[in-house]
């Protein structure tokens, strides 16, 4: 376990020593798109401050849904984020012996389940099995 001090002295040492990665992007405007450049860090800049560190594939349906762009954009939207979860726990509870039915397509909706009840698809199955939930809903205790 790391201290709240040596967590601190590595966020200063990572700010001072910062490298930036510049970016080309498009940014909107009266005028019509321009190009403009952002100044971005990524999360392998603090690597080099780590005393260990341990690499995990995963599968990015399940564990990744990042952020990066406003809706309306073609990906990493807080939309699609939002998506990926709610397909993500869908899965969890057909696999849990749920049934879906859904008023519009499903790969437009799924169904949210509180993380009390569950934090990665686990003890669902006395709350899913059998029973069949109509998306989009949540699932709470």
């Amino acid at each position: 376990m790391f201290t709240l001090d040596f967590l601190n002295q590595v966020a200063i040492n990572l700010e001072r020593d910062s490298i930036y990665h510049l970016a080309e992007k498009k940014i909107p405007s009266i005028h019509g798109s321009t190009v403009g450049f952002k100044l971005e860090h990524f999360i392998f800049d603090a690597f080099a401050y780590a005393p260990s560190m341990a690499l995990f594939e995963i599968l990015r349906e399940e564990e990744f849904a990042p952020v990066k762009n406003a809706n309306g954009a073609s990906y990493d939207t807080p939309d699609s984020a939002k998506l990926m979860l709610l397909r993500l726990h869908s899965r969890w509870v057909v696999a849990a012996g749920g049934f879906l039915t859904h008023s519009v397509p499903l790969y437009l909706t799924g169904v949210e389940i509180s993380p009390l009840c569950s934090y990665a698809g686990e003890n669902l199955e006395a709350i899913c099995r059998g029973r069949t939930f109509h998306a989009p809903c949540e699932i709470t205790y």
